[in-house]
């Protein structure tokens, strides 16, 4: 079985079961601040799994990572079917986050070692999107014509036990490194890549936050109905497909595009509310951003398990911190001035992102 294939339909199923429950939490929770707990408590275990994940994943190797992550997926995923009590549910997504962060981490160490890590980063991407788009709106749908709120949690369950049962009998080749690393240097490469790369790292945290902050505040400040919001954010994951599948086409150096992307986001953080179209290019920047950053790191970087989990640590604490800053800032002061904090942090991201400094390695004998 070509294994690229077997992860981008792993990180559609994944990423579609994180977002099924999400179009149904209003009939878990009637409270508003409870809903955003059982949300938020899914890129929490995603946050904190991902780099131990990255690092474990040069230690031991993707594969045992990659089948430990679909068996807490599943099993994460039996757990939300038993739900009798909605405060359960915030232990069974912190579970399911930290399946996800896993896969995440020891998928794109796999794909960092590639030849051709950019276009099969651009699939993963697109993959992952994909995923959270259509457990989105195939939940919600599913719910809305047979009334069985958790019919979508079923089917990508379901699917998610055939994808590890597939995991144990292909063989799955280990990449990387092929001698276990002592845990002292691991500490060590690991401490060095957060030093050596902490202007990517803020580029992660800032740019993927403010995605996450307009699809967090854009439902209640567009005073749009709820299908039509749903049809707008679902639109936004359609935009970061397409740039994700065109970046590696771009011939453009990595560094040169986050910044300008970086760029661009900084007008669409106050403009998003006019129209929908705003949003769905700020999906479209969001698509070119992430495959520059991976891009980067793979050539950058020669631990990919260490590299890769870091990134993934980086873009979930940006996913859950900054829509978390921006809606507190818009309850004291006002959208505006939230919009501005934000987008002061993308434009010093525009200026710091060449000052990363890299190994100069390449894992395909380019040069850096």
């Amino acid at each position: 079985m070509n294994r690229p294939i077997f992860l981008f339909f792993s990180i559609f199923i994944i990423m579609a079961l994180s977002n099924a429950i999400v179009p149904v939490l209003p009939q878990l929770s009637d409270d508003l601040s409870f809903q955003t707990l059982i949300f938020s408590a899914y890129f929490f275990g995603a946050m904190i799994s991902t780099l131990p994940s990255g690092v474990a994943s040069d230690k031991f190797g993707q594969p045992v990572m990659i089948r430990f992550s679909l068996m807490l997926t599943l099993i994460s995923g039996i757990l939300i079917l038993t739900l009798t009590d909605p405060v359960d549910l915030l232990i069974w997504r912190f579970i399911e986050g930290i399946g996800a962060g896993m896969f995440v981490s020891s998928g794109l160490s796999w794909i960092g070692y590639q030849p051709d890590n950019l276009k099969n980063t651009g699939f993963f991407m697109a993959s992952l999107n994909l995923g959270l788009l259509c457990g989105l709106i195939g939940s919600g749908w599913l719910a809305q014509i047979t009334s069985n709120i958790l019919l979508g949690v079923v089917i990508f369950t379901v699917l998610s036990g055939l994808l590890l049962i597939i995991s144990v009998f292909i063989r799955m080749q280990r990449f990387g490194t092929q001698k276990l690393m002592d845990a002292s240097l691991l500490a060590r490469e690991t401490g060095s890549q957060v030093i050596r790369e902490y202007p990517l790292w803020i580029s992660v945290i800032v740019l993927l936050g403010s995605t996450g902050y307009v699809q967090a505040v854009f439902p209640e400040l567009s005073g749009s109905p709820v299908h039509e919001v749903s049809t707008v954010l679902a639109a936004m994951n359609f935009a970061t497909i397409i740039t994700s599948l065109l970046t590696p086409y771009l011939k453009i150096e990595p560094v040169i595009l986050i910044r300008v992307s970086a760029l661009v986001i900084v007008p669409l953080l106050f403009s998003f509310l006019i129209a929908p179209v705003i949003v769905l290019i700020m999906g479209g920047v969001a698509g070119l951003i992430m495959v520059s950053q991976v891009a980067y790191l793979a050539s950058a970087e020669e631990h990919q398990g260490i590299a890769m989990g870091l990134y993934s640590t980086c873009s979930y604490a940006g996913m859950t911190f900054l829509p978390a800053i921006g809606g507190f800032l818009i309850s004291l002061f006002s959208f505006e001035f939230a919009s501005f904090i934000i987008a002061l942090g993308a434009i010093i991201t525009a200026i710091i992102i060449g000052r990363c400094s890299c190994r100069g390695f390449d894992i395909h004998g380019k040069g850096a």
